[in-house]
């Protein structure tokens, strides 16, 4: 289960979203600068919808991402339906989602972008508690950019602040794909340390 997984994990408090201007911003820098990669994050999201007003548009709440016009770049982003995304550059394109188990409780979400080297064509995938629930092929290589890894909330120009209503726990990015095997593994607090190139340990409220 996803409290199994956070018994394995230590670390301070988790960032607990009650304003849409309480995130985290990680500097853009070369290692953020990646073509294949994973990335994980624990998330406890209390609603999809914008009850709080957060924003002016309703639901859409961001995990994380790191882009500058949702063009670029990668992300984690919910939908209104309940559903989550990862998102390759074209937020509305080139995604894979997977619905998160139950509001209100901690689920861990991960994503793995592979890029094959010879076609250029990458392969996405999203896992949520460490079982992977889509994949899509054939994607084009990330476009990157200069803006810095932003958790828990983004500013979107005059649509204002997109926000997880909720919290945020361990985040860790890694600059490979990792396997089926390593993606259970660091599920369940056994996160490999080959090619990590960022970690944020915030522990369960």
């Amino acid at each position: 289960s996803s409290r199994g997984g956070w018994s394995c994990w230590g670390g301070g408090m988790p960032l607990v979203i009650e304003h849409r201007s309480v995130h985290v911003e990680v500097p853009d820098c070369d290692a953020l600068k990646v073509s294949s990669m994973s990335i994980l994050v624990w998330c406890k999201p209390k609603t999809m919808s914008d009850e709080l007003g957060f924003q002016k548009e309703p639901g859409w709440p961001s995990i994380l991402c790191k882009t500058r016009n949702w063009d670029n770049g990668f992300g984690f982003y919910g939908m209104p339906d309940g559903s989550v995304r990862f998102y390759i550059n074209e937020w509305d394109k080139f995604f894979a989602e997977a619905k998160i188990p139950k509001l209100n409780e901690w689920t861990c979400l991960a994503a793995t972008y592979d890029v094959d080297p010879k076609t250029c064509e990458g392969t996405l995938c999203v896992y949520v508690n460490g079982v992977l629930k889509d994949t899509r092929k054939e994607l084009p290589p990330m476009r990157r950019n200069d803006a810095p890894l932003c958790i828990g909330a983004t500013m979107w120009g005059e649509n204002g602040w997109y926000a997880t209503h909720g919290a945020i726990g361990p985040t860790l990015m890694w600059s490979r794909t990792l396997t089926i095997k390593e993606i259970a593994a660091a599920f369940r607090g056994r996160a490999p340390t080959k090619g990590l190139v960022f970690r944020l340990d915030l522990a369960e409220e």
